[in-house]
Formats: structure tokens, C-alpha cells, sequence
């Protein structure tokens, strides 16, 4: 399943944005099997890819709410030692999730961005990938 779970993620976050709440319920819960069921990086990958910049606000909060789970999986160590590129893209996108309209879109977002602080170089990582004005 790992080679379809970019196209599994998308339909299903799309499905978030559908007005039936049976169907957003089905979603929810076929996302967390999702998750579940392949590799927490490739997880991380396919919902981010997806959700986390889509414009309906219960998109991205669905996103955010799995990528908890994911985050919490495979802690800061390991997120924060990969590639500069990665980890730049990570920790900007997490601080747009928490400064988010939705407010449990922000809740899941901070919630990640204090799995991160238990890095000791998780200052410098987001001195260097966010600017400023958006800290």
C-alpha cells in the first residue's frame, strides 16, 4: 500500500471537505487506518503533501490530527535528522498549522510543535526555516 498512499490520502482529505458528515466520519476513520498501515514517514508524507495546505479549514484540521499520531510515532529525533530541506519544510509547516484559523487545526499544531521542542536543536531549526515575522 505504501506506493498508493499518496492518491489514498488525497481522496480522502478531499472527502473531509465533503458536506455529509457520514461521509467525513468514513474518511476520518479510513485516514487513520491509513496511517496505521503504512510507515510513519510515508505517512507524514502523503498528509502533508495533501491536507496540510489545503484551503477548507476541516482539511486541514483532519490532516493536522493525523500527523499528530504520526509525529507522536516517531518523535523529534528522528524528524529533526534528516535532510536541512526537510527539516526547514517540517518546521515551517508546523508553525503554519498552529497559527492556523481553525482552532484545532492550531491545537494539533502546537501539540507537534512541542513534540519538537524536546530537541535540543529544535531553537536553531526554527531560527533558521521561519522568518520572524511568523514566529
Amino acid at each position: 500500500m505504501d506506493h498508493e498512499v499518496d492518491e489514498v490520502a488525497q481522496v480522502l482529505l478531499q472527502k473531509m471537505g465533503d458536506s455529509s458528515e457520514f461521509i467525513q466520519k468514513a474518511a476520518n476513520l479510513s485516514l487513520g487506518i491509513m496511517s496505521g498501515s503504512v510507515t510513519p514517514a510515508r505517512a507524514m508524507t502523503a498528509l502533508m503533501a495533501s491536507g496540510v495546505q489545503h484551503p477548507n479549514a476541516l482539511v486541514r484540521q483532519c490532516a493536522a490530527r493525523h500527523l499528530l499520531t504520526v509525529f507522536e510515532q516517531i518523535g523529534a529525533k528522528k524528524l529533526l535528522s534528516g535532510k536541512p530541506v526537510v527539516t526547514d519544510l517540517l518546521v515551517g509547516t508546523l508553525v503554519k498549522l498552529a497559527q492556523d484559523s481553525h482552532p484545532d487545526t492550531r491545537y494539533y499544531g502546537r501539540k507537534m510543535l512541542n513534540i519538537l521542542m524536546s530537541h535540543d536543536k529544535f531553537d536553531r531549526y526554527l531560527k533558521e526555516s521561519v522568518p520572524s515575522r511568523d514566529l
